[in-house]
């Protein structure tokens, strides 16, 4: 945990999304998908807050939001954002323990960070308690990193670190504290835990291929590719390649 709580603490989080054409198709993406899926003025939960972007985003489109995350450096950004009230609660906190909550207390929950670095037994953990503190019929939303993308960009030119992709993969992680998905790893998941699969999509592709070719783009074209992207982000075959899943699903 200090591992993960010391890696925040010392990265540009609040800045990510938006410091380039390759890191702001994921935010786009993931909000076009809020815009289309998520019911107008929810309560939502958004767990792995960071330094807060969604959450306030969310909250100027008629939301309720409840912002945590267990990086207390990011909880301080949240708060010194905080303008107005605009977010109902803000609080340094674990995903797999929202005790301060009741039972289907709220209509979205947003587990988007956690399954970056726990083990199977830790999402099983985050999962139980992400569905305790949401409603029936409502909406969870998970992100986590695919693993054959990590694979590719991680890869030498001449190949000269084959051996070390080769453990990457067999272990689902590159010996940080970083965890590694493929989406049936996700799929299977939602099945067992008898969820409803809405939509299971790549927030931002294989721009990590191309990235200079991106961020060298005029805003015409790259609005262009952004249509071009949602068309084809669903698509099985490009899923599996994308570095960053997103999920959503619904509690039946």
């Amino acid at each position: 945990m200090k591992e993960i709580i010391d890696y925040y603490s010392n990265y540009d989080e609040d800045g990510r999304l938006f410091r380039d054409y390759s890191h702001n198709i994921e935010w786009l993406t993931t909000m076009h998908y809020f815009n289309t899926v998520l019911p107008q003025r929810c309560r939502i939960f958004d767990g792995c807050a960071g330094t807060g972007n969604y959450a306030f985003e969310l909250a100027k489109r008629g939301h309720s939001v409840v912002a945590s995350d267990i990086v207390p450096h990011n909880v301080d950004m949240i708060h010194k954002k905080q303008q107005n009230n605009l977010l109902q609660d803000i609080f340094i906190g674990d995903i797999c323990n929202v005790d301060k909550y009741d039972n289907q207390y709220f209509d979205v929950v947003l587990c988007m960070g956690a399954f970056y670095h726990l083990n199977e037994e830790g999402r099983n953990c985050a999962i139980k308690e992400c569905l305790r503190i949401l409603k029936k019929e409502g909406i969870l939303v998970i992100s986590y990193i695919n693993l054959l993308a990590v694979l590719f960009m991680q890869l030498d030119k001449r190949l000269e670190n084959i051996e070390e992709i080769l453990g990457y993969y067999e272990n689902r992680n590159s010996g940080d504290s970083f965890v590694y998905l493929l989406p049936e790893d996700i799929e299977t998941m939602s099945s067992d835990y008898k969820l409803k699969i809405l939509h299971h999509l790549t927030s931002d592709g294989n721009v990590y291929m191309h990235n200079d070719s991106f961020n060298d783009a005029s805003k015409e074209n790259f609005d262009k590719y952004m249509k071009l992207h949602l068309k084809t982000c669903e698509n099985k075959n490009i899923l599996g390649y994308g570095l960053h899943g997103l999920v959503f699903l619904m509690k039946v």
